[in-house]
């Protein structure tokens, strides 16, 4: 095991146990810890994995520690200590589905605010983790789940980004696969998709077979060979929410941790691949990406351009809540979004700064939960 490569899983939710848990499922040699807050609930899942990977006759090498991103100086002490060749991020101040929970018409009224105003509740963790990193001196290639198309750029402005994303835009590039190779006949390893889309696009892809007003970029091959233009395109989403619709909520995450380990995967094992990933390289939304030799590309579809794929990318931002990214940092919230969490919850922010980012999540965490509470009867 002293060539086995070390993957480091930092945050133990359901997310992160599904990751661990697939990870630790190959006969690659690896060396997988699993490290999370709750010591009781990080035993069981590191037990749960070791026992099911043995019972399929695998055996890699697993562990698991404990810290708590709020104490920064013990994370760096962990991450240190395991040295991981590359690091998942799976933490969140609160999951996308939460809101899901909530009485039925109250969940509609809050999910009409979009993901944008939720921000510092996943840009606070990573933000935290991401100082644990550079203070652990680690190289390891750094990879997040939470909320990469807004979070990456906010972090890149202060020199603590992420390497790169996961979920968001590759999530339906499956399905968009699928479709258009069942509509040619042709099998889904004979056809290439290059989706750029930010999480907001992906989001709506899955639950109305289109971008609404936001900009995509959608570009397909068969056999290396640009198809797009002769295919019906919008017709093809259509049938996303329709003939090709998945299992979501909670249970959905399957597929989320499927784009995790496409990306993971690779850079575990030292091999090149093409991937679909958000914030690569601190970049705003999400993009088709190479990775090569633990380096990333941006692959654009035929005919874009990279400044197109920017502009795409922040039509869906501003859908999802966000105006704008300041160069800074600073992020500028839309005020159609921001009204429904005023209306809501009482909660009101035009613009934060990373500074402000802990404190608004916290305020966000109180201000949810008293509405949890108002509504539930």
């Amino acid at each position: 095991m002293n060539d086995a490569r070390k993957i480091m899983v930092l945050g133990a939710g359901d997310l992160g146990r599904r990751v661990f848990h697939e990870l630790a499922h190959s006969d690659r040699p690896r060396q997988v810890q699993l490290v999370g807050r709750d010591g009781e609930a990080v035993l069981r899942a590191a037990n749960l994995t070791r026992f099911c990977s043995i019972q399929r006759g695998h055996t890699p090498a697993l562990s698991h520690a404990l810290t708590d991103l709020t104490d920064v100086a013990r994370t760096a002490e962990r991450i240190a200590s395991f040295a991981p060749d590359v690091l998942f991020l799976a933490a969140s101040y609160q999951s996308w589905w939460v809101i899901s929970t909530l009485e039925e018409s109250a969940f509609k009224r809050v999910y009409a605010a979009n993901y944008g105003p939720w921000l510092p509740m996943h840009l606070t963790p990573v933000m935290k983790a991401m100082e644990a990193v550079r203070l652990s001196g680690t190289e390891a290639v750094v990879v997040n789940a939470a909320y990469p198309d807004a979070v990456h750029p906010v972090l890149g402005a202060v020199g603590l980004s992420p390497d790169i994303g996961i979920g968001n835009v590759a999530n339906n590039v499956p399905g968009i696969t699928a479709t258009v190779a069942d509509e040619l006949g042709r099998a889904a390893e004979d056809v290439e998709v290059r989706l750029v889309a930010h999480h907001y696009v992906s989001h709506r892809l899955s639950r109305h077979g289109d971008s609404g007003p936001a900009a995509m970029g959608l570009g397909v091959r068969v056999d290396g060979r640009d198809v797009t233009a002769e295919l019906d395109v919008p017709g093809l989403l259509k049938r996303l929410p329709a003939r090709y619709r998945r299992t979501g909520g909670m249970a959905g995450q399957a597929m989320t941790a499927a784009s995790a380990l496409s990306v993971l995967e690779p850079l575990a094992d030292g091999r090149d691949a093409v991937v679909h990933a958000p914030g690569v390289d601190g970049a705003l939304g999400g993009y088709p990406v190479a990775i090569e030799s633990g380096k990333f590309r941006k692959l654009l579809p035929e005919g874009m351009t990279e400044e197109q794929g920017h502009a795409v990318n922040v039509s869906g931002q501003v859908q999802d809540g966000i105006s704008e990214i300041r160069a800074d940092g600073t992020v500028v919230f839309e005020p159609s979004s921001m009204a429904v969490m005023s209306a809501e919850l009482g909660y009101e922010c035009a613009e934060m700064t990373p500074a402000e980012a802990e404190g608004r999540a916290l305020e966000i965490a109180e201000r949810f939960e008293a509405y949890r509470v108002r509504t539930s009867g």
